[in-house]
């Protein structure tokens, strides 16, 4: 077992997304606050999506400004950005590091950013050549099945974490909607070939009752040498276009 595990906390992001109950700009600036007071330095703040489509990101650049300048300069701050219109709105507002995603699904590629995987793959390539890859995490979501399309095939999920490879320096491997068993982990974990350098994280939900929890299938990950997990506080998360995300 490692002497210690990383913690990339993603609650002012995936933890507010889809709640019901709006935070205010202000709200969220106190959470950052306190999720670093708790000693966390990697924290996701917020998403420059479409705020038609997420309406509870809309402030994610007032969030970053207000936060700055209340916080260690150590702390690395991230966003997640499904297109070019999103990096630019984040570049202006002062981002450095970006978060990324898509996935081996299409009818997840098709709901979320309105491409296949390879446009998803060439488009982020694309916007993010002058950005250092150290700055960039990937999410592959869905790697470990989709409401739509149900088991993802091996060889497209192999594609995918070679492509996120290209892209970054951190490939997280997302359980979207909980159907992740210890036996799943360790498959989805054998895809990782020797030609992947970038390290690998995962972002685990708890799933359903009956299926094997949380801490089981993080137990396994770490036994196969995955440092690094995403968290977010509270347990509160999920994909609004996903159904099953949030549970």
């Amino acid at each position: 077992m490692p002497r210690s595990l990383r913690i990339y906390e993603v609650g002012p992001r995936d933890g507010l997304q889809n709640s019901k109950v709006r935070f205010s700009t202000s709200e969220k600036v106190e959470l950052i606050k306190m999720l670093e007071n708790a000693g966390i330095s990697h924290i996701e703040m917020g998403s420059f999506v479409n705020p038609a489509l997420v309406p509870a990101m809309s402030d994610t650049a007032a969030v970053f400004r207000e936060v700055i300048g209340q916080i260690d300069a150590k702390t690395e701050l991230g966003a997640l950005i499904p297109n070019e219109k999103g990096f630019k709105t984040a570049i202006m507002t002062g981002l450095t590091h970006f978060n990324i995603f898509f996935s081996p699904s299409e009818a997840f590629n098709a709901r979320n950013l309105g491409k296949t995987r390879n446009e998803a793959f060439l488009h982020f390539k694309n916007v993010l050549k002058d950005i250092p890859k150290e700055n960039i995490r990937v999410y592959v979501s869905c790697a470990f099945g989709c409401p739509f399309e149900g088991e993802i095939d091996s060889n497209l999920l192999k594609k995918a974490i070679q492509d996120a490879n290209e892209l970054g320096s951190t490939v997280v491997l997302c359980d979207t909607v909980g159907k992740a068993n210890p036996k799943a982990v360790e498959r989805v974990l054998h895809l990782v070939d020797s030609g992947i350098k970038a390290e690998i994280a995962l972002h685990l939900h708890e799933g359903v009752r009956g299926r094997s929890g949380l801490f089981e299938n993080i137990e396994t990950a770490v036994g196969l040498g995955v440092h690094q997990f995403d968290t977010s506080i509270g347990g509160l998360g999920g994909c609004p276009f996903m159904p099953g995300s949030g549970v």
